[in-house]
């Protein structure tokens, strides 16, 4: 009869099995962190883009309306400012009502329909003027058309406008959006845009 030997299998120690693991965890928090970081960055790109096109989209309003604007003031809590560099928080404007129109802008529902011009002197009008006034309003961006508020870059973004009147009689508007940055500590997400516009000369016969 033949004895063989018991054989001799080889196995991980429990020294091995605790390294392994250890290394494995600390690849896996590796992992874990920069997934958030990359989608902490994402959504921080996200709202930049999403702010700046705010800015566009004021820029936009703010040039049209100076430009078809009959008179433009500027204001802050003392009331009007004379020309020269210093900045107000609101800007008025005087716009001819060149459309009866019952609907929003960006809504087509409704009736828009060209007033008739009329000759007073010598200067076209269009019937009684409108009143539009631009200001912040706890981080939102509002345009007030005769009493009727509009938000048009929301509060989520920290917004700041001011104006002046240069004294070439062009108007310099200030955007600026200050929005805190998702696990960014202090840092915050920052733009500024300067917009200088010039007002259209009133037709005139």
């Amino acid at each position: 009869m033949t004895c063989r030997k018991p054989q001799n299998r080889s196995a991980f120690t429990l020294v091995e099995v605790l390294v392994a693991a250890a290394v494995f965890g600390i690849f896996a928090a590796a992992l874990l962190a920069s997934w958030v970081a990359l989608g902490t960055t994402a959504m921080n790109t996200t709202s930049y883009a999403q702010r700046q096109n705010d800015q566009m989209r004021v820029a936009d309003y703010l040039k049209r309306d100076i430009r078809s604007a009959a008179t433009v003031d500027v204001y802050d809590s003392t009331g009007a400012l004379v020309s020269g560099t210093t900045f107000g928080s609101e800007l008025r404007l005087t716009v001819p009502h060149y459309y009866s129109d019952s609907r929003e802008e960006d809504n087509a529902i409704g009736t828009n329909t060209p007033n008739t011009p009329s000759l007073s002197g010598t200067a076209v009008t269009y019937g009684s003027t409108l009143t539009i006034r631009y200001y912040t309003s706890n981080g939102a961006v509002i345009r007030n058309e005769s009493g009727i508020e509009r938000t048009i870059a929301d509060a989520a973004g920290g917004f700041t406008v001011s104006f002046s009147k240069l004294a070439s009689g062009d108007i310099q508007s200030r955007l600026i959006f200050n929005q805190r940055m998702r696990s960014g500590g202090n840092r915050n997400l920052q733009r500024q845009v300067d917009l200088v516009t010039n007002q259209r000369t009133q037709l005139q016969l």
